[in-house]
């Protein structure tokens, strides 16, 4: 019953905030879905929503999605890796840490450029 009171306040919310609702559905759950700001939104899945009208489309959708779980997943390697490396007082394994801490970031930045450059080449 919880769910479907979050439901209706975040179409509540979003309707006073001057969102729009559209008469297309989301393909989960088959709630209406909402244009927010330029994007689509599902608020009952709480999640938003990508058109997809090309096999193009579809490949460059589930690329972006994969790249930013990457960044997700990294970023979490790199808070575990913070707390390893305050705990750490040994010199050899301090190095190895920044190394790796490095690395890693090193690897979210270059995800993030994929992710820019990827985007500019959508809105072409």
């Amino acid at each position: 019953m919880n769910e479907e009171k979050d439901y209706m306040k975040r179409m509540t919310d979003a309707l006073r905030s001057g969102a729009k609702m559209l008469s297309e559905h989301c393909p989960v759950c088959g709630s209406p879905i909402f244009e927010i700001k330029g994007e689509l939104w599902c608020l009952k899945c709480n999640k938003r929503v990508i058109k997809i009208k090309s096999e193009e489309e579809i490949g460059m959708a589930v690329s972006a999605y994969s790249l930013m779980n990457t960044i997700s997943v990294l970023s979490t390697k790199v808070e575990e890796l913070t707390v390893i490396l305050a705990r750490t007082v040994d010199l050899e394994e301090i190095r190895r840490i920044s190394e790796t801490l490095n690395i890693v970031l090193g690897t979210i930045e270059q995800t993030i450029k994929l992710l820019k450059i990827m985007k500019e080449e959508q809105s072409k």
